[in-house]
């Protein structure tokens, strides 16, 4: 069974189409990249599977449960949205980390949140943030930061910060972890870090759907690459095969512009 199934997705604005019948499926332990030129919708697509966006048409289900249909109202109710999220873990660009807090803090404050509707939390609260946080501190320590946990964001790198979002997105143990061009907003020195720790997750299998324009982390991390462009899934393939042979001129055209066999 495919952990993450995906049918008929498509997203207007107004009058402008910015999905157009997205379809794919993800198995576990998968990583998928997809690719395309800025405003070609992959972006928009991550805010769907996130719940960031409604779509106007298709469906998406996880483990086999539909967790959206936009056939069903029943499958929109704004009560679900939060606990339909806990399935994707979301790595933005721009790091996104609350500035008041450290980095252990960021890491480990919606579950610290979520924990409070669990029974028997006032009863045992001590026990279980001192859980959540040390298994916050283990997060930080596979990102490497576990001696800038007391660390505020502006006290840390662009590297550093995406680390902590990354262990964030972790922390809830969703069983999609989607990566929005992750290393745009970071200086090429401090790319390599963040793609490191990436490559990392892939090789413990976790599944992951990375939206990048590193085309050489691409063909060497994903599994398979989907290419976009105009709303469109224009070719989808083992990675190696679409960014080094790809059969469509559009993909062709694009990786000739961004570097497909760098």
């Amino acid at each position: 069974m495919s952990v993450l199934e995906v049918k008929n997705i498509e997203k207007d604005f107004g009058s402008l189409k910015v999905l157009r019948d997205i379809s794919f499926d993800m198995e576990k332990g998968e990583d998928l990249a997809i690719i395309g030129s800025s405003g070609s919708g992959k972006t928009t697509l991550l805010r769907c599977l996130n719940f960031l966006e409604t779509p106007d048409r298709g469906s998406i289900a996880v483990n086999g449960e539909c967790l959206f249909d936009a056939a069903d109202p029943s499958s929109v109710r704004e009560s679900d949205i939060r606990r339909k999220r806990l399935h994707f873990g979301l790595v933005f660009q721009s790091f996104n980390l609350f500035p008041q807090y450290t980095a252990l803090e960021n890491v480990t404050l919606a579950r610290k949140l979520l924990c409070r509707e669990d029974p028997g939390f006032k009863q045992h609260k001590k026990e279980i943030f001192e859980q959540i946080d040390e298994e916050g501190m283990e997060l930080l320590r596979r990102m490497g930061l576990s001696e800038r946990a007391g660390h505020y964001p502006h006290q840390l790198s662009g590297g550093q910060q995406q680390r902590v979002a990354i262990a964030r997105a972790l922390e809830l143990h969703p069983d999609i972890v989607c990566f929005d061009e992750p290393t745009s907003a970071l200086d090429p020195e401090l790319t390599g870090e963040v793609l490191k720790v990436i490559r990392s997750l892939a090789e413990q299998k976790t599944t992951m759907i990375i939206v990048t324009h590193e085309m050489a982390f691409a063909r060497d991390v994903a599994d398979r690459v989907i290419f976009m462009d105009e709303g469109l899934i224009v070719e989808q393939g083992p990675a190696r095969e679409v960014i080094e042979a790809p059969r469509e001129e559009r993909t062709r055209q694009f990786l000739s512009r961004y570097g497909g066999k760098g």
